[in-house]
């Protein structure tokens, strides 16, 4: 093929062929003959009747650690290979955004399909660019229109093709007349499936969420049929409804805000159906982190408050029912979680701050025994004995002579 003229040494005609390229694509010039001027100022020979769009797999992941010079050098590498390659193909590369590059091509009269001759083009541009770089490239090719002033629209077919490696992966050539066109239906990600995940992140379900995700992604994998943007963006809506849950169920609001900061961005720039998959696991997990992280803030000052309550009113016939009540929340959540805050159940507790505060009053008072059960919240002096015995080891008066003895004697032989 004949080589093309159009790569000048020139920084100032290279900045320019490129601002005309994008022009071009952007259908920013609208008149035929403004082209053919502009292209014989920049000494551009090719007539491209068709556009490949090019984009590099994982662009954002591989690159979020990266400082701005070491993501400009890949860029430049990527688009110094482009560029080489479309030389040999009497072709024009240029960067068009900060993951996306163009090729224009012109589609000569072939012996195979139009569509099956670009893909070839494609794949040998694709190989040379990951040989030459070690980046992996996909490579989407757009229709072939006859007036340049429609090349704009091979552009955008371009575009639309690349997008499908969304559900196919990374490393491929895609030409649009081989695709399915994108629905924008979203059967999958209803409101259902939004009030399936909301129930297990309120119970801090993670491997259920999990699950629920899991099959929503091997549905849409299946189907291939999604606009991965409008995906996205129900994705996106279902993670505000979980972190506005998250958030009235006590997780930190600060932590929230820069969770779901986070999460939309890296879902927006998820490049493949698997990685928006990941991030959604990781966004659930850090929801459903905070939610439990909440709940143990929130239940560690109600069961504190509980606490002080019984160390207030034992000496009376308090009930699990009342402390339940003072600290609002119900019997059955405060009997359940009682015990994993104090370790022993209400009434196990009650009776412990009871003994020990019988204990003090054997020790320190002259009070008798009927007085002391009353005093700590046990009408029937028998019972307070029984239950002083299980708990100490001995009745209540053999106690106080034991160890008052002791007492005594540690002060005689001191």
């Amino acid at each position: 093929m004949k080589k093309s003229n159009c790569h000048e040494n020139d920084p100032l005609e290279v900045y320019a062929r490129r601002g005309f390229l994008r022009d071009l694509l952007f259908n920013n010039i609208t008149s035929a003959k403004d082209i053919w001027n502009l292209q014989k100022k920049l000494n551009i020979t090719t007539q491209p009747n068709a556009v490949m769009a090019v984009t590099v797999d994982n662009y954002y992941s591989e690159t979020c650690n990266k400082s701005e010079i070491q993501k400009q050098n890949l860029r430049l590498k990527v688009l110094q290979s482009l560029e080489k390659c479309a030389e040999d193909f009497n072709a024009l590369a240029v960067n068009m955004d900060e993951n996306l590059y163009a090729v224009l091509f012109r589609v000569e009269n072939v012996i195979v399909s139009e569509a099956e001759w670009a893909i070839e083009l494609g794949r040998f541009i694709k190989d040379n660019v990951e040989e030459e770089t070690g980046i992996s490239v996909s490579i989407g090719i757009g229709r072939r229109y006859k007036d340049i002033l429609d090349l704009h629209l091979s552009y955008k077919d371009a575009i639309t093709a690349c997008h499908h490696k969304f559900f196919l992966g990374k490393s491929q050539i895609i030409h649009i007349e081989n695709v399915i066109p994108f629905s924008e239906e979203l059967s999958l990600f209803s409101i259902e499936v939004e009030s399936q995940l909301s129930v297990k992140v309120m119970s801090c379900d993670e491997e259920g969420a999990f699950s629920i995700v899991d099959e929503l992604f091997s549905n849409a994998v299946q189907e291939r049929s999604v606009n991965p943007l409008i995906m996205k963006t129900r994705l996106i809506e279902i993670i505000t409804t979980l972190i506005k849950i998250a958030f009235e169920a006590g997780a930190d609001q600060e932590k929230l805000a820069a969770l779901s900061g986070r999460s939309v961005e890296e879902i927006l720039r998820s490049d493949t159906i698997s990685e928006l998959r990941s991030q959604m696991r990781e966004v659930l997990r850090g929801i459903i982190e905070e939610v439990s992280l909440g709940r143990k803030r929130m239940n560690l000052q109600v069961f504190e408050k509980a606490v002080s309550y019984i160390h207030e009113n034992f000496r009376r016939p308090i009930t699990l029912e009342e402390v339940a009540e003072h600290v609002y929340i119900s019997s059955y959540y405060f009997s359940r979680h009682f015990k994993n805050f104090t370790g022993m159940n209400f009434i196990d507790y009650l009776t412990k701050v009871r003994i020990e505060e019988a204990k003090k009053l054997l020790l320190t008072t002259d009070l008798n025994i009927s007085q002391i059960s009353r005093q700590v919240g046990y009408h029937d002096p028998s019972y307070f004995g029984r239950v002083f015995k299980k708990v100490v080891g001995m009745p209540p008066s053999k106690f106080k002579v034991n160890k008052k003895v002791h007492i005594d004697r540690i002060f005689s032989e001191g």
